[in-house]
């Protein structure tokens, strides 16, 4: 008789298809769905700690969550980073890294991902990170320097 494997991986796809479903099924909303979706996912990391898509699957199902869980999100790369095996995997957690410090407006980190990327399969990712870097920063500049405080003056 053959021997069945455990399922170890729950796709983000997967979850992002059957939210519905998952929803009407345990009776939770879309934001508990995710929750959820992370607390079979820590089952199966549990099943098979080294196994990088599925340590990649998990943190991807942080993109979902909102509002974003910043730090969540980012310890789930560290951990994805750790058991990666090659730099291709390597650098593909980095520029989640930047995708995620981007979101958080911690510019200077998201562009230090990205200058650790250097496998030209990443070039076009690379270059609309760094451009959406480039765009997102001007607008929190150009957005601090509106909602900045009047600046007092001396005469009365």
């Amino acid at each position: 008789m053959p021997k069945i494997q455990p399922c170890t991986t729950i796709s983000p796809i997967f979850t992002a298809t059957f939210r519905k479903d998952a929803r009407e099924f345990y009776g939770i909303n879309e934001q508990q769905v995710f929750d959820k979706a992370l607390e079979l996912y820590a089952k199966a990391i549990k099943l098979d700690p080294t196994n990088f898509p599925l340590a990649s699957d998990v943190a991807q199902t942080y993109y979902g969550i909102k509002p974003t869980r910043t730090e969540d999100a980012l310890q789930a790369w560290t951990n994805t980073l750790h058991i990666a095996h090659d730099e291709i995997e390597r650098e593909g957690v980095y520029l989640h890294f930047a995708r995620l410090k981007l979101h958080a407006e911690r510019f200077d980190e998201a562009r230090a991902h990205l200058n650790a990327v250097t496998n030209a399969m990443y070039d076009d990712l690379k270059k609309r990170l760094a451009h959406n870097i480039e765009e997102q920063e001007k607008q929190a500049k150009a957005t601090k320097a509106t909602n900045a405080p009047p600046v007092a003056s001396d005469k009365k």
